[in-house]
């Protein structure tokens, strides 16, 4: 009898939990929505422990207080690169220095944004050629100019994005250095130059900063 009673209560039990919907597995939860950039489309966020910014595209800028990209009104379109003295400067360190040899790998990208520095750069073998990619934290925001000791193929990338080489052209003012590279980057940003594929194991770098 007693076995009966508990058989009934446990079949109550059991009917309760499935009207109230207690056999059923909860909804599932939604996956978090990706976040909008603010700054888009002219430009793009930067979420740093210090702050988030807008990192805007030229022509654009950042207002005070606020996370967007609007129009620079004193934006002035630029009619070509300005070189400066043709590399005279970048040569002065080829002989005087400060110097600093850093070598390509696939497990770590190196640093080669010491101020003013003449950069012997190792490029590692692939594919029968050579290649390197390197760190470049921008100390500055304006106008930079890459030496190379030879014209080799040379890219800049934030993150996945392509930076324009704006200008490039031969320098005659030493022989250390043979090609100059115009780019406009902007300051704390962090960029990689990738050199090569190229015939070279060993190539020397100046990056030089115009404001």
């Amino acid at each position: 009898m007693r076995s009966f009673r508990n058989a009934l209560v446990l079949s109550a039990c059991c009917a309760a939990l499935m009207a109230c919907g207690g056999s059923e597995p909860p909804p599932s939860e939604e996956p978090p929505q990706q976040q909008e950039d603010p700054c888009a489309p002219h430009g793009h966020i930067h979420r740093e422990p210090t702050g988030d910014w807008c990192h805007c595209d030229r022509g654009y800028m950042a207002p005070e207080e606020q996370l967007a990209c609007v129009t620079d009104p004193d934006y002035v379109p630029r009619d070509g690169f300005d070189f400066g003295d043709d590399g005279v400067h970048a040569c002065w360190h080829v002989d005087n220095g400060p110097y600093a040899t850093v070598s390509a790998s696939e497990s770590r990208t190196p640093r080669v944004d010491a101020f003013h520095t003449l950069y012997t750069v190792n490029l590692r073998p692939v594919d029968g050629q050579y290649t390197g990619t390197f760190q470049f934290k921008a100390f500055g925001t304006g106008d930079f100019i890459v030496y190379l000791s030879q014209n080799v193929p040379f890219a800049v990338r934030e993150g996945d994005r392509v930076i324009d080489i704006i200008a490039e052209k031969p320098t005659t003012a030493c022989t250390g250095l043979q090609h100059m590279l115009g780019l406009e980057l902007t300051e704390g940003v962090i960029y990689t130059f990738t050199l090569g594929p190229t015939s070279l194991d060993q190539l020397r770098m100046v990056t030089e900063y115009f404001p």
